[in-house]
């Protein structure tokens, strides 16, 4: 009775906490650690509660009182106590469901309870017990023993806990963020550095997946994925490492770089997963930046011209931001400004109002200040050789374009303006370069018959010391000659175009192979950067094939015949320019066949690292070979193409082909009369091909019938107009048109039972033919094989 007097207060007036009569009888002693403990009491009833404050505030305790069970749980979130003293019956969470929930909850898991409870009993204090409770008290109890009771589970708490105070000390102290994970992902443990690096608290613990730090979904789908991927990884995996971005509290973008193990909790077995992760946004754009300046740098140092350098950027930032597309406007002399997409089709006129407006803002602006929208993506001015350049990103639908972004696109902006004026300052050096080139390398008129390529080792100026020449002289002969000066680029090339100059004078002169070198070798030897170069010289007759040569240690002439078969002209050999000069040189004399291929070339054609340049010369023979029924053009990029070597040719290559006899062109006036001479000129071109005779005859008869009928059916109500006839042949294959400048009309008159049969004479005596009508004219096309 005296124990439940104590619970109503001395003064009905009095407020709890003031200074009253001592609770308890004797000295208080104070709690290790020299700590007051912080008491959560819980009780519905108001007096009881006043009588434990009074009586816990006496024996020198903090005490907080709510007036039920979850109340009590929201304080224990909040601020964890040393001791909570709770009655067993209240409302809306009981004592015994209050201490289920504190024990599921990782942050109140070891606070002590103390229940109390009017129910009287072995089985009542069992069941408390059972409940999680570390110790039960029945009403009316002493104040003594509450006391008493209080003392001895806060000095037992203080002792279980002062390891788990160590280890969250220890783990606040470390510099990077920790974090511990349960078994589906929620985060349920962290530390000081995860709130500075996230600005998420143990406030808000656990954080059940999704937590708030991932990136929106609908907003950066991309970045959302990341973080899901590697949340995978983080429950599915014992141990591993990630780096992916998250979204900070106050909403910018950073990025982690984490690194996770899985382990058993030694008191529940349950699995649980133990992590720390530092913020390494400066690495990350510091390596986005770099990686960014190298893709644009190789970009525009592969660019052929200023169009290849900017569509080569505009697809790096394509890449780089995962863009929809990239667009530019440059803003010049021109009415209209000129369009570069990542979209071929785009155009001014058809882009959208919008667009075209957002561009012309940007033109506005200042250079190199990036604008970005908050949902479609940014853009940036310029400097453009030709005038202003607005670019502009579109990110698409809901992609913010951050301030890092910005960063980066200013500062890639930069670059590219740069970029560009060394890609147009080294565009326009090459296209002086090549009108240098074509005005010393060779003639730019061949004669009929004669393919060239020319592919020089030094870029970007394209220009080198190999050439190529072909002189016609009075005589109706062809001089042919191919070089090599030492070196390659500028100082190379200049070498060449004098020793160009000077053989095809002293050819024009005295068309001897081995005097034209002879002089040469004299002029050479006064020519700083001359000595030792090579050249080919030779004089053929494109009538009868025959041609007389000399080789100034030059690689030899290849001839392969109809029938494949190769030949070297290794003779009318002797040494490289300018080496004794003043010596006689040698002469030699080869027929090339009907129909056959003579290839003149320099040694960067066939010349390998670690190879024999006779392995070289077999290459090119057989790529000859193996396209020697091609026409002479076709068979000219067919060599190089098979020739080519991986990363390209590492020196000039200059090579010259010839296919004899040469294609036969003739132009007469649309009269009956020229028939003959056409005829006597087609026989003579068929002979020299090397035709059977019967062969011969038909073409001639099926080329008569061509030629009468483009006279008669083209010209009938046009006299005076032109007509053209081509012949050219290859190993096996011979090809004919005839073309007239006319239109074919119907006859009138009746039919005659004589004529009009030309059609069926040429189907009958070639292989195929077609009539191709024009607004120009009509061709009619011809092939016949060629059998041995």
């Amino acid at each position: 009775m005296q124990e439940a007097l104590r619970w109503l207060p001395a003064d009905p007036g009095a407020v709890v906490g003031e200074d009253g009569p001592a609770a308890t009888e004797g000295p208080v002693h104070p709690l290790p650690g020299g700590a007051p403990a912080r008491v959560l009491v819980a009780d519905d009833n108001a007096d009881m509660r006043e009588y434990l404050t009074r009586l816990l505030r006496s024996a020198g305790h903090e005490v907080h009182t709510v007036a039920d069970g979850r109340a009590a749980l929201d304080a224990a979130r909040a601020q964890t106590p040393d001791l909570v003293v709770s009655d067993v019956m209240m409302p809306r969470l009981d004592g015994l469901q209050l201490v289920a929930a504190l024990r599921a909850d990782p942050r109140t898991a070891g606070t002590p309870v103390l229940l109390l409870s009017a129910r009287a009993g072995q089985e009542a204090s069992i069941e408390g017990l059972e409940a999680g409770a570390d110790d039960y008290l029945v009403k009316p109890f002493p104040a003594a023993e509450l006391l008493a009771r209080v003392r001895a589970n806060v000095e037992l708490a203080r002792l279980r806990n002062h390891h788990a105070r160590w280890r969250t000390a220890l783990v606040d102290s470390l510099q990077e963020a920790f974090f511990v994970c349960d078994e589906d992902g929620a985060v349920v443990e962290i530390n000081a550095a995860f709130t500075d690096v996230l600005g998420y608290g143990t406030e808000g613990l656990p954080y059940p997946p999704v937590q708030p730090w991932w990136p929106d979904q609908e907003a950066e789908p991309d970045a959302h994925r990341q973080v899901a991927a590697a949340f995978s990884r983080l429950v599915g995996q014992s141990r591993g490492t990630y780096t992916v971005p998250v979204t900070h509290r106050d909403g910018h973008r950073i990025w982690i770089s984490a690194a996770f193990n899985q382990v058993d909790d030694p008191d529940s077995g349950r699995r649980m997963i133990v992590g720390t992760f530092r913020d390494v946004t400066a690495e990350h754009y510091a390596v986005q930046r770099e990686t960014a300046l190298a893709g644009l740098g190789m970009r525009l140092s592969r660019a052929d011209d200023l169009a290849d350098a900017l569509h080569g950027v505009l697809d790096e930032l394509r890449k780089l931001w995962r863009a929809a597309g990239v667009l530019t406007a440059v803003f010049g002399d021109l009415p209209t400004p000129d369009v570069t997409g990542t979209d071929p089709a785009a155009r001014w006129a058809t882009l959208p109002a919008k667009r075209r407006q957002a561009l012309l803002a940007l033109r506005d602006t200042p250079l190199l200040t990036p604008v970005a929208t908050r949902r479609h993506g940014a853009g940036i001015a310029v400097e453009h050789p030709h005038g202003t350049m607005a670019l502009w990103i579109d990110l698409g639908e809901k992609r913010p374009f951050t301030e890092q972004d910005q960063t980066l696109l200013a500062l890639l902006a930069g670059h590219i303006g740069q970029g560009l004026h060394r890609v147009h300052q080294i565009d326009q050096q090459r296209e002086t370069a090549l009108a240098l080139q074509r005005a010393i390398l060779g003639p730019a008129q061949l004669p009929a018959g004669f393919a060239v390529r020319y592919a020089p080792a030094a870029v970007p100026l394209k220009v080198g010391g190999d050439w190529y020449d072909t002189v016609e002289l009075p005589d109706g002969r062809i001089g042919i000659v191919v070089g090599d000066c030492v070196g390659h680029g500028l100082r190379a090339a200049t070498v060449m175009g004098q020793l160009r100059s000077a053989c095809r004078a002293l050819l024009l002169q005295d068309p001897s192979p081995a005097r034209t070198l002879a002089a040469l070798d004299r002029f050479a030897a006064l020519l700083p950067g001359a000595s030792c170069a090579t050249v080919f010289c030779g004089v053929l007759d494109p009538v009868t094939g025959l041609m007389r040569y000399s080789s100034a240690g030059h690689p030899p002439a290849i001839v392969v015949g109809a029938d494949g078969t190769p030949q070297l002209l290794q003779h009318g050999r002797s040494r490289p320019l300018a080496v004794r000069a003043g010596e006689e040189r040698p002469e030699a004399e080869a027929t090339v066949p009907p129909r056959a291929t003579l290839m003149l070339y320099t040694d960067g054609l066939v010349e390998r690292r670690r190879q024999p340049i006779t392995v070289g010369i077999a290459r090119a023979t057989d790529a000859i070979q193996q396209g020697h029924h091609a026409p002479v053009e076709v068979l000219a990029t067919e060599i190089m193409d098979r020739l080519t070597p991986d990363g390209g040719y590492h020196d000039d290559v200059a090579l010259l082909l010839y296919r004899h006899p040469g294609p036969l062109e003739l132009e007469f006036p649309a009269e009956s009369t020229r028939l003959a001479e056409v005829r006597t000129a087609l026989r003579g071109w068929l002979d020299r091909c090397g035709l059977a005779p019967a062969h011969a005859y038909n073409i001639l008869v099926a080329a008569g019938e061509a030629c009468a009928n483009a006279i008669e059916h083209g010209h009938r109500d046009n006299p005076g107009g032109r007509i053209r006839l081509r012949a050219a042949a290859t190993a096996n294959n011979l090809r004919l048109s005839v073309t007239d400048s006319g239109h074919w009309r119907e006859r009138e008159q009746p039919p005659d039972p004589h004529r009009g049969r030309g059609l069926v004479l040429m189907r009958a005596l070639m292989d195929s033919i077609s009539v191709t009508p024009g607004a120009t004219g009509t061709t009619v096309d011809m092939q016949a094989r060629i059998t041995a």
